[in-house]
């Protein structure tokens, strides 16, 4: 299985890295995620941060020193203490009141179901691997994972060669995973990898006897009021486990008070005391290039216990402060996957050891108010919105119907490059490009393929609306600025998901110079491709098949900011 897993995987990302045709996926996806439910929230308490003890000018100097960090892009920030939310922050064009997507935070949850099949007296940390799935167990696995334990799951232990790509490369994923060789002797060092918790997941299917979201929604989501939540599922049916669930960040809030509480809500146990300690109390050391966090059971812990963490990559995050009772949750899009983000640092600056709150402060009604009026409008200071928004530049006149070489426009979309990797669903092409602005809004309309997308915008502000895009609706908050140099750059902020869109438009001779970029982009993709052997590989030069940094640096500019010059058709 390791050849075939790798043989597609290389054709697989040469294509999409080549831009030399549309991608084909090695496997169809046909249930996609509903659009946003646009349910009301089922939220903690609030109260004023003075009421919890925390000085409501120490938030908004919190908020201010995000929104300067130019290695990060917060999207929102909702602040609790002793389970009442004290504080929200929206970062524009991003708001609370809309799910968002997990990532790897939904490892987390994949933990929380394994620890409810514990406490059922059902499944052992000490179970074999083996043991616990039984039927249809392929040879090559009984030498490869005789010893795998759930033990090893849950602390990423396994260091099996089957990885994230089996998503886009394989359809049957247990079956992959089983075959699959090892690269270290389970129990003996860590290797994070999402399909030891899509096993998890398996894992919890069948003992269950039903569905994980099934059973987590009778255990812990109904009595938390969380009443919104999808998980996607592999192409046999089982939740992803990994990733792939779309939540509300208020109801995250009240999974992490479920654990500072000990598993208790509302005086009714709803998973143990133990399997919580066992979670977040470091279970194995991480590498450094994974951030300052250990690993306990599908949840990122300090050693000390001062706190433990619910992480998604680009920034999707549950960080919580045992000792003092705050908890953080934040939605971003930052070029990293694990916690190496400035974001982890300024957290730590503001609410980390040794900071200690009072148990309560007099009111401040002068800096709540400075707060109150604050925190629905923050502008990150890297973004075109803050950038521009004074500008007073002149827009140009670019109203037309243009035509792209079908060359050139090989896996360009209205949708990211990275979007298309992670959720399986690669762009048909770019063939042509209407734009038309009247006075100031603007809608463009792109046919990729034989398909039309259509997204409406905002000159000097932001228009929502929604992308339909591979049989799902995507919400999409997008405005565009006249730049310095004379053309329009349109923000396309996919605002349930981390990914930005930019599309920076100048009119040349009889047409126009599209350059296209988004965010997570370059920064994130570079590394990823320059430490990995697979994407060495896929990046290594044809001709003299060297690899070298200044060639993966042309290769991955040439795949995530290309321009393209389009001709006006009408």
């Amino acid at each position: 299985m390791d050849l075939a897993f790798s043989k597609n995987s290389v054709q697989l990302f040469s294509a999409w890295f080549g831009r030399n045709g549309s991608v084909e996926s090695f496997v169809k996806e046909e249930v996609r995620r509903p659009p946003f439910p646009c349910a009301k929230i089922t939220t903690l308490p609030c109260c004023s941060p003075e009421e919890q003890g925390i000085d409501s000018e120490r938030i908004q100097r919190f908020y201010e020193r995000l929104s300067r960090e130019d290695s990060i892009k917060m999207q929102t920030v909702i602040i609790a203490r002793n389970g009442h939310i004290i504080s929200r922050a929206h970062f524009y064009p991003y708001s609370t009141d809309v799910w968002h997507v997990s990532y790897s935070l939904a490892k987390s949850l994949t933990g929380l179901a394994v620890g409810l099949l514990y406490d059922d007296g059902l499944i052992s940390p000490d179970d074999r691997l083996l043991d616990v799935l039984k039927d249809n167990i392929p040879p090559a696995a009984r030498i490869n994972h005789k010893n795998t334990t759930i033990h090893h799951l849950l602390t990423m232990q396994t260091g099996v060669f089957f990885n994230e790509l089996g998503a886009v490369t394989d359809t049957d994923w247990v079956r992959a995973y089983l075959e699959s060789g090892v690269k270290f002797k389970p129990g003996t060092s860590f290797e994070y990898n999402s399909m030891n918790t899509y096993i998890l997941s398996v894992i919890v299917n069948k003992i269950a006897g039903k569905s994980m979201t099934e059973l987590l929604r009778e255990r812990i989501f109904e009595p938390l009021g969380i009443k919104e939540i999808y998980w996607e599922k592999c192409p046999k049916g089982y939740e992803k486990g990994g990733w792939g669930v779309y939540y509300y960040p208020d109801d995250i809030l009240k999974i992490g008070l479920l654990y500072l509480n000990g598993g208790v809500w509302e005086g009714r146990r709803l998973i143990s005391e133990k399997w919580i300690r066992e979670s977040t109390k470091k279970q194995i050391g991480t590498p450094d290039e994974s951030g300052i966090y250990d690993y306990g059971y599908q949840v990122w812990c300090k050693q000390d216990r001062s706190t433990f963490l619910f992480n998604g990559m680009f920034g999707q995050n549950l960080i919580v402060f045992p000792r003092t009772n705050i908890m953080i949750a934040t939605t971003a899009g930052i070029d990293e996957t694990f916690q190496n983000s400035a974001l982890y640092t300024i957290v730590e600056r503001y609410f980390g050891t040794p900071y200690r709150p009072r148990a309560h402060m007099a009111p401040s009604p002068e800096k709540l108010a400075a707060l109150r009026a604050a925190e629905p409008g923050y502008v990150m200071h890297n973004s075109d919105a803050y950038k521009y928004r004074n500008s007073g530049n002149k827009v140009p006149d670019i109203n037309g119907v243009y035509e792209v070489q079908e060359s050139d426009g090989a896996g360009l979309s209205i949708m990211p490059e990275l979007f298309q990797a992670v959720h399986n669903c690669f762009a048909e092409g770019l063939k042509r490009f209407t734009i038309r602005i009247d006075g100031d809004e603007g809608v463009l309309t792109t046919l990729e393929g034989k398909t039309e997308h259509t997204l409406k915008f905002g000159i000097g502000h932001e228009v929502p609306d929604c992308v339909r895009y591979d049989r799902e609706q995507i919400l999409t908050s997008s405005y565009a600025y006249a730049t310095d140099d004379g053309g329009l750059r349109i923000s396309v902020c996919f605002t349930e998901l981390p990914n930005i869109r930019y599309i920076t438009i100048h009119p040349v001779n009889d047409g126009v110079s599209v350059k296209w970029e988004e965010a997570p982009g370059y920064d994130f993709i570079y590394k990823l491709m320059d430490r990995s052997f697979l994407g060495k590989l896929v990046l290594a030069d044809r001709k003299t098949k060297a690899v070298d940094a200044d060639f993966i640096t042309k290769r991955v500019k040439y795949f995530l900011q290309p321009t393209v010059i389009m001709k006006k058709v009408r």
